[in-house]
């Protein structure tokens, strides 16, 4: 069985509400949380996390964790002691996001084929 439609083809709405649900199945808030801080300073992963921590309370343990489980699926990346960068959203975290926050005409990506 083929796949229909194509990388051009706009998702409609209801595909939209459809794969939200998905996302919001599979990620909990404390990634979710990380993803949009990520998104929004261009910083250590180390710093991001402590002023979450601090903010709301989430033991840095915990968000380390689930910035790890961010990293295995490809939708962040981040330094590490010998490579230091900052934590950047990959293309895929930023889809994701963009879904995420409703802007659905910036959710956008491509796969390599």
């Amino acid at each position: 069985m083929g796949c229909e439609g194509s990388a051009s083809t706009p998702i409609s709405t209801g595909g939209v509400d459809d794969l939200r649900n998905l996302i919001l199945r599979t990620l909990n808030d404390n990634q979710l949380l990380v993803l949009n801080t990520i998104s929004e300073k261009d910083q250590s992963l180390t710093s991001l996390l402590k002023q979450i921590s601090n903010e709301y309370g989430i033991p840095l343990s915990t968000l380390k964790l689930n910035a790890r489980i961010l990293r295995e699926l490809n939708l962040i990346s981040y330094g590490n002691i010998r490579n230091k960068r900052s934590a950047k959203l990959e293309s895929l975290g930023r889809f994701i996001l963009r879904l995420m926050l409703d802007e659905p005409e910036e959710a956008t990506i491509q796969f390599a084929d």
